[in-house]
């Protein structure tokens, strides 16, 4: 059994060797017939260019990564003196209800109307509503204002 056994494994052994064989004398068959083939040697130049290519690719991106670093430090550094400088400036005389010195608090001017957004005091009637008023034109019929209508 032991003699069997050695056969077998050399046997074993042979085929693969052949099969490799077999295998790189068709790659080899193929690279001669190939008309695109130019040689060993310009193979050697392809694989060496392709290698400086893709070290180039990864310092070009260790060098963006190294730069968006940056930027987001800077911008950071930025968010944070705004923060700083924030408190410095104060808030008096900014927000809602807030009005410059020296003005009425009283309705008289306006006839006792508060207007909405700002348009106490406007006296718009009703002829001059549509004309002159800044707007989106939807529901007065006006033409050529959004969708690429006109």
């Amino acid at each position: 059994m032991a003699t069997v056994s050695k056969t077998v494994q050399n046997a074993s052994t042979l085929l693969q060797t052949w099969t490799r064989i077999l295998s790189q004398t068709e790659h080899n068959q193929r690279l001669i017939l190939n008309p695109q083939w130019q040689g060993a040697s310009q193979d050697l130049v392809a694989i060496e260019e392709e290698e400086a290519h893709r070290q180039q690719a990864v310092q070009r991106r260790a060098a963006e990564e190294q730069a968006r670093k940056e930027a987001a430090a800077r911008k950071l550094e930025e968010e944070r003196r705004r923060a700083e400088a924030a408190p410095k400036t104060g808030t008096r005389g900014r927000g809602r209800g807030t009005r410059p010195r020296g003005t009425s608090t009283s309705t008289s001017t306006t006839g006792g109307y508060v207007g909405v957004g700002g348009q106490a005091g406007r006296g718009v009637s009703r002829s001059d509503s549509t004309r002159g008023r800044a707007g989106s034109g939807i529901g007065r019929g006006l033409r050529g204002r959004g969708r690429g209508l006109g």
